[in-house]
């Protein structure tokens, strides 16, 4: 479980050219509202399901539990369930908990990503989605819901030829809210992360991204990519 959630939380967590300038408008007109909708969004949580397709196994591993995020960066991801692990950021470091081996992996969120951070701010930079990733929209009856628009994105300063996980997004056409993300691996292995009863503008304390190390758990610093 333990690879599945981390490419979760890399993801997870963010305008080319199109050959028809109906899909350009259409576009358009989707980043809009959900660039406007996030620019006004200072925090929210959410309750999530995660489900991880691991092909080599032939079986899909399931998850649950409560997020957070709060801008700038913060964010908390709680696991309730199969295992109580938890992902937890101030904004500067990244905590994560794994309970069964009772270790906390820690990392600076630049180190983490080579010096970009895009890909950890996917859901608190979504009102700034234009500055960030090229957006494609993706037509999937599979994956996309009936009251929602399926977009892919793509950062800015990657080459879409060396892309190694896609990663989509589900948007409700009625609030312009994210309700899922998708990855998907170079190995053909897909994530799904739904979010329900998302609630907005909270007024989240700060004190929900402070992390506190389990009674007796190993510490181990991830090194810096040279």
């Amino acid at each position: 479980m333990r690879n599945y959630i981390l490419l979760t939380f890399t993801f997870l967590l963010l305008f080319g050219q199109f050959a028809y300038s109906e899909q350009s408008t259409q576009v358009d007109f989707i980043v809009d509202k959900l660039q406007k909708k996030y620019e006004g969004i200072n925090d929210f949580q959410a309750d999530f399901v995660q489900e991880a397709e691991v092909r080599a196994l032939k079986k899909t591993q399931k998850a649950f539990g409560e997020v957070w995020f709060k801008k700038p960066g913060k964010m908390r991801w709680n696991y309730y369930s199969p295992t109580k692990d938890s992902i937890v950021s101030d904004g500067t470091n990244l905590w994560y908990y794994i309970e069964n081996e009772n270790q906390v992996l820690e990392s600076n969120l630049k180190d983490l990503n080579g010096g970009d951070t895009s890909s950890t701010t996917l859901l608190s930079g979504l009102g700034k989605i234009r500055e960030l990733f090229k957006v494609k929209l993706i037509n999937d009856p599979a994956l996309q819901s009936k009251t929602g628009y399926l977009l892919e994105l793509i950062p800015l300063d990657v080459d879409e030829d060396e892309i190694k996980n896609k990663i989509l997004i589900n948007v409700n056409k009625s609030d312009s809210l994210v309700n899922t993300i998708y990855l998907f691996d170079p190995f053909g292995n897909q994530t799904k992360v739904s979010l329900i009863k998302t609630q907005t503008n909270k007024k989240i304390s700060d004190k929900i991204f402070h992390f506190k190390t389990p009674k007796g758990a190993e510490i181990v610093k991830l090194p810096s990519p040279k």
